[in-house]
């Protein structure tokens, strides 16, 4: 029977497959969906942005084993960072900055806590963390459906 000790790389490079995976996914759910052309031409930058911020939770997840709290708030650094990079218009009007960066936090909380809470099987014992990630998913369904 394996250590727990043996299953970290195997845990941290899983974490890293199912992170890849919901970040493809995502992305083009919520953002490029629409402008499928565009992301083809920004594929490699693109998909060198999901690589690093995914090593980036590996890294601070799995290496320095940081708590969820400190990955959290290191989630919204990024998440931020890389959101104002982009220029997500509704982080640059201040009417919509608050629901805005709630949005934001679920999807990248999906994005990053959740695959690491699969992984560790935490799903079950953090039901309300879980429902606040995917929270996303149904307010991004209706919004889609009202824009067209």
């Amino acid at each position: 029977m394996a250590t727990d000790d043996q299953t970290k790389p195997y845990r941290g490079l899983c974490y890293v497959g199912l992170s890849f995976a919901l970040w493809m996914l995502f992305e083009y759910l919520t953002v490029w969906r629409s402008k499928l052309g565009e992301w083809v031409s920004l594929m490699p930058y693109v998909l060198i942005q999901y690589v690093v911020i995914i090593l980036i939770f590996w890294y601070f997840a799995f290496r320095r084993k940081w708590s969820d709290k400190k990955l959290f708030f290191l989630m919204l650094g990024v998440m931020y960072f890389s959101e104002f990079l982009w220029g997500t218009p509704f982080l640059l009007n201040p009417i919509t900055f608050i629901p805005g960066s709630l949005l934001l936090a679920s999807i990248w909380g999906c994005l990053t806590l959740l695959p690491l809470w699969i992984i560790r099987g935490e799903v079950r014992r953090r039901k309300l963390q879980v429902f606040l990630c995917v929270l996303w998913m149904p307010v991004g369904f209706v919004v889609a459906i009202i824009i067209g």
